[in-house]
């Protein structure tokens, strides 16, 4: 029988990790991340060789259809190109790791190529990455009994004990840890150039109700009524039977996105002296030359610089988004969202045409979207 499943939410925990604990962790977060890219390169060649089968070729050009399907998934299972055949691959890759990596996050690691390749044959990517060197940043279990745990406060994991702290104040937290655990989740961060792990807890349930300590309310109560959101790639437009607002997405990045440009024009200089030999005369990059790149400190420097504002970028748009999300909820509990294609959205070119009267079109299709939004709220019978 297949799994129900259920509501879960993510609770992160900074961990107390010393210097030879962090040392542990830096090298099991390399082996995850050879797995990975084993897995990833078995995929490939396994779907190179299928797309040589002259049945699949065949398949391919028939129109889509339920005994087609199956046909395909019958080749897909006959050539080892699924999740489960990818768990068969990874055990005695595991087995050689046994003292570093347990088999449920050997497992995991396939799982996560396996989705990867998904996306490329199922037409959703365009190609697949392999993981460079430090880019592996997340390692999960899949239970929380054995493997990658969390128990007394600890994470548990292959002679690993490491706190979690907590802080006795946070009640927030205290009131998650009584929900069931469904599995762990190691998480490594560079922040302001130092490498700081994190436990995420995916917990089963609903997230705890944050209260006012002073007041003892809910600091983010459910409003009622209806509310419509038109969301663009940098403003949203919301209305309901209360408030109707044209408001920036993310608006306290945009002097930080200054910072980021200056960092840029900076590293390009620098990249730009230290080598020479790579660059043509018209300024362009020579595509015959193999040779190295050279690093200077002072580029390493600045790119740990251009990093660490790009880390501050995702959190103050991450912080952005939630405040507005708490906001939207507080005006009511329907919320109706335009359906729109974002990606395709973004693509497109960024104009702001201006109409005779000097007055942005931008905004004009705003205001008519507020008054399809408000009416929509309102209803025929209101």
């Amino acid at each position: 029988m297949a799994k129900t499943k259920t509501k879960s939410y993510v609770l992160t925990l900074k961990l107390k990790t010393e210097l030879w604990q962090a040392y542990i962790l830096e090298k099991r977060f390399e082996i995850g991340r050879k797995i990975y890219n084993a897995c990833l390169g078995e995929l490939l060649k396994r779907h190179k060789k299928l797309q040589h089968d002259k049945q699949y070729r065949h398949l391919a050009q028939q129109p889509k259809s339920k005994e087609r399907n199956n046909l395909l998934n019958e080749l897909y299972r006959q050539y080892g190109i699924n999740e489960y055949a990818m768990h068969d691959f990874v055990k005695p890759m595991q087995h050689h790791f046994k003292k570093h990596i347990d088999s449920h996050t050997a497992q995991k690691i396939a799982t996560r190529a396996w989705i990867a390749m998904e996306k490329l044959i199922f037409g959703n990517a365009k190609k697949v990455s392999f993981k460079k060197y430090n880019d592996m940043d997340s390692l999960e279990g899949k239970t929380n009994s054995t493997g990658i745990r969390f128990k007394n406060k600890h994470l548990l994991w292959n002679g690993l004990s490491i706190p979690v702290i907590i802080h006795p104040n946070d009640i927030y937290a205290h009131l998650a840890l009584q929900d069931r655990i469904k599995y762990c989740r190691i998480v490594r961060r560079r922040i302001r150039g130092k490498i700081k792990y994190f436990l995420q807890l995916t917990l089963g349930g609903v997230p705890p109700k944050k209260i006012n300590r002073q007041t003892g309310e809910i600091k983010h109560p459910i409003g009622r009524g209806d509310v419509g959101i038109d969301i663009g790639t940098q403003t949203v437009a919301i209305c309901s039977m209360n408030n109707v607002k044209l408001l920036i997405l993310a608006p306290s990045i945009e002097n930080i996105e200054k910072q980021k440009r200056v960092l840029r024009r900076k590293l390009d200089r620098q990249r730009r002296a230290n080598n020479p030999h790579k660059y043509n005369e018209d300024g362009t990059i020579k595509k015959d030359n193999k040779e190295k790149w050279v690093w200077s400190k002072n580029y390493l420097k600045t790119r740990n610089q251009l990093a660490e504002l790009q880390r501050k970028i995702a959190d103050k748009r991450k912080q952005d988004h939630q405040r507005l999300a708490n906001w939207i909820i507080a005006l009511g509990h329907h919320i109706q969202v335009e359906k729109m294609n974002f990606r395709a959205l973004q693509a497109k070119a960024k104009e702001t045409k201006v109409d005779a009267n000097g007055k942005s079109l931008v905004l004009h299709k705003y205001c008519r979207n507020f008054q399809f939004y408000y009416f929509s709220c309102l209803g025929p019978k209101r």
